[in-house]
């Protein structure tokens, strides 16, 4: 996975982890969701959703092989939104470009 400023780039098919830390650790409680569009208005491409947090309090988000290999190849968007215990919800990434690269082996 590559990213460059908040725009990612996988290739894929690829099983890929992205951490995600916040300036007050995240807690029991909380919930941290990616969310892939092919853009803003279209139905979700990928969604996944953490709460249980690393040791620093930070949010692994794991993208298996099977999340992205059925996808079209391009350019989607993506935000990550963090809604704590208490009901508070923050974007903690705006929207963004997710892209996702051709492959050459593909086992499907």
């Amino acid at each position: 996975m590559v990213i460059n400023g908040t725009n990612i780039s996988m290739v894929r098919g690829d099983s890929e982890t992205l951490t995600v830390t916040c300036s007050e650790p995240f807690a029991a409680g909380d919930a941290v969701t990616l969310t892939v569009r092919e853009d803003v208005e279209s139905p979700i491409a990928l969604q996944k959703t953490v709460t249980v947090f690393g040791d620093y309090g930070e949010a692994v988000i794991e993208i298996q092989h099977e999340d992205t290999e059925g996808l079209d190849f391009g350019n989607y968007v993506y935000d990550i939104q963090l809604t704590r215990a208490d009901g508070t919800v923050t974007t903690l990434v705006k929207v963004s470009r997710f892209t996702l690269e051709e492959e050459v082996t593909y086992g499907g």
